[in-house]
Formats: C-alpha cells, structure tokens, sequence
C-alpha cells in the first residue's frame, strides 16, 4: 500500500511538470513582437532603393509648320523646360514618399514622324528615372 501511494504521487508530480512544461511551451509559441516604430511598414520593403520612371514633354516653339526643324534655339529651350520638369518632379517624389531623390537617367529626344503620320506640334520628349532611399531619421 505504501509503494502504491508514492507510485501514485510521483504520478501526479510528472503529470503536473508536463501541463506546466506545455503550458510553457504553448506560451512562448504564441509570443508576439512589438513593432519598432522605428521600422514602421514602407513601401521600399526590403529593399531600400524604388526606381521610378517619368515621361515629360515639351512644346518646341517658334516652327512654322509641323515638318519643320526646330531652330537650335527653341530645342534649347524646350530641353531646359524638360530638365526643370525633371528637377522638381524629383523635389515632388521626395516630399511624397518622405525619401532622398536621385535622378538615375535622363534621356531627350526629338518623337520620329513617320511619312505617314498625322502632323503634330513640335516637341521634345525627356524620360527620368529617379531612385528613391528611404530618408535619414531626423531629415
């Protein structure tokens, strides 16, 4: 009767160090992480660098008719209208996306008219692509 008793006992010990153990081990799976303010959710993700791609166009002015060639002037004067666009569109994206903005790429050139095509107003066209980083805490 005796031996039956402890037998009993140390059952009751083991069965109450397994319910604790997992009860433990139930605890520390559903542990749960606070996030880091710090490292609130972006849209650059993992990777801390977003290209973005833009298309301008700029009126050549001063041409008599559509087929004519631009006087180097007026180009000129389209092509700094592009680059102006491009600048502040780079201001706008880093204001937007609370980033530092770098014009990667900018290419201009004057659209090919085909024989065919309808007459347009004379224009150049510029494509940047700007990379955006994620700002420096305290900017």
């Amino acid at each position: 009767m005796f031996g039956e008793g402890v037998g009993l006992v140390m059952r009751c010990h083991l069965a109450v160090a397994f319910a604790a153990l997992t009860s433990l081990a139930a605890a520390s799976a559903q542990t749960t992480t606070i996030p880091d303010p710090e490292r609130a959710p972006s849209a650059f993700g993992s990777d801390p660098i977003i290209q973005i791609t833009t298309t301008f166009q700029a009126r050549i002015d001063g041409s008599a008719g559509p087929r004519d060639v631009p006087s180097p002037t007026a180009q000129d004067a389209a092509r700094r209208t592009l680059y102006n666009m491009a600048a502040n569109e780079c201001r706008v994206l880093s204001e937007f996306w609370k980033a530092e903005c770098r014009l990667s790429t900018f290419s201009v050139y004057l659209p090919d008219v085909g024989p065919d095509a309808q007459p347009q107003v004379p224009s150049l066209v510029g494509t940047a692509v700007y990379e955006l980083r994620p700002a420096s805490p305290g900017r």
